[in-house]
């Protein structure tokens, strides 16, 4: 099952401009700028990064009563368990590598996200910036009041992390760099009171931010985007029982899953449960009382649902094999969904996928719409 947080502030924090906020930006700026480059008209002889920093902030308490009160399983990577993914939509990416990883740690202490825009003249310098952890007014530098020593230099800027409670990492090699990152130990260190959560701090592994290479730019919505494209948790994990299998599995080669119960609309606060049946595209002429559409038949145990935006056809929740995988009890199959987890006024399609012959007959299916509404 899916269960998706969405991110409650959030700003990009720019070494090149130190003092500047851009807290309300529509923007998150990762981005490296090597010596010899030309950044705000000017020739630079030294280099510049940017991070980001993202809180989820009482979404947090939210997965914390959850777990408590067992709507959502322990947090681990381990069966059974829920796993948490940072997920970051790229709005667009220039002279990016072939290879290279991202990584995100724990902020260590509390910031102001700002009221600033990059192209404010003059530039907002109340809130957090590579400098300054609230203001510049405040002259509340990173790390200034703290014992523990930051990951980073502090003399520096660039926010105050540490690893010692979890460092999470994603890979890319020639692919879209829209950010899906296994983020569980520092959630669950967060869920259990090891550290208090002020949010993730996304950056560039040292040696990159150090080194006087060229590794491009990438831009995340951030979210006050007017988009879907909001900075999201997802939290995954499998509560399939098949707890019936006493009905036989489809045969034939051409068949229609169907959606017994949808309806047009759906309250955020509902959570539905869609029952999924399935019936012969082409039955077999015979003389019987009995409906087709009252088959006892049901799909194999590799069938998964994905959720997709139906104006802009862009997927919500991906195909999973442990979070979207169609369950099935006495009454057939089904699948549950939280609408919490959508944007409201919205229309949603879900999608079936069929898999059989170990993945060599994939069948899909995704004439099925609903609304979320407040």
């Amino acid at each position: 099952m899916y269960r998706l947080f969405y991110a409650e502030r959030d700003t990009s924090l720019l070494e090149r401009f130190r003092e500047r906020n851009v807290g309300i930006d529509q923007i998150l700026e990762l981005t490296k700028n090597q010596s010899g480059s030309i950044v705000g008209g000017k020739y630079r002889n030294v280099t510049y990064n940017s991070r980001i920093l993202i809180d989820f902030g009482s979404e947090i308490d939210t997965l914390s009563t959850a777990i408590t009160t067992g709507q959502i399983p322990t947090l681990g990577n381990s069966e059974g368990s829920a796993s948490v993914y940072l997920s970051l939509r790229s709005s667009d990416a220039t002279d990016l590598i072939q290879e290279y990883t991202l990584e995100a740690y724990p902020v260590f202490e509390n910031w102001n996200n700002g009221r600033g825009y990059t192209n404010d003249d003059p530039e907002t310098t109340d809130g957090a910036s590579w400098f300054y952890k609230n203001s510049k007014q405040q002259r509340t530098f990173w790390n200034a009041d703290n014992d523990y020593p930051a990951i980073g230099i502090p003399s520096m800027g660039g926010g105050s992390f540490r690893a010692d409670y979890g460092i999470a990492s994603q890979s890319f090699k020639n692919e879209v760099p829209d950010i899906r990152m296994n983020v569980t130990d520092i959630v669950d260190n967060w869920v259990k009171g090891n550290i208090i959560n002020y949010g993730f701090l996304v950056k560039r592994p040292e040696t990159d931010e150090k080194s006087g290479d060229t590794l491009g730019s990438i831009k995340f919505f951030s979210r006050e985007t007017h988009t879907m494209f909001v900075p999201k948790l997802e939290v995954v994990w499998n509560d399939t029982t098949f707890a019936s299998t006493a009905s036989a599995e489809i045969s034939t080669d051409s068949y229609i899953p169907y959606i017994k119960n949808i309806k047009d609309e759906y309250r955020v606060s509902e959570i539905a449960k869609f029952r999924i049946g399935v019936r012969p595209e082409f039955p077999d002429r015979t003389y019987t009382t009995t409906s087709f559409y009252l088959t006892g038949e049901r799909l194999p145990t590799s069938s998964y649902y994905s959720i997709i935006d139906s104006v802009t056809n862009e997927t919500m929740i991906e195909y999973d094999t442990t979070g979207t995988q169609i369950d099935c009890d006495a009454n057939g199959n089904f699948f549950r969904l939280r609408m919490d987890s959508f944007m409201p006024e919205r229309y949603y399609k879900i999608q079936l996928k069929v898999e059989r012959e170990g993945g060599n007959d994939i069948q899909t299916f995704d004439d099925f719409y609903f609304k979320v509404v407040n």
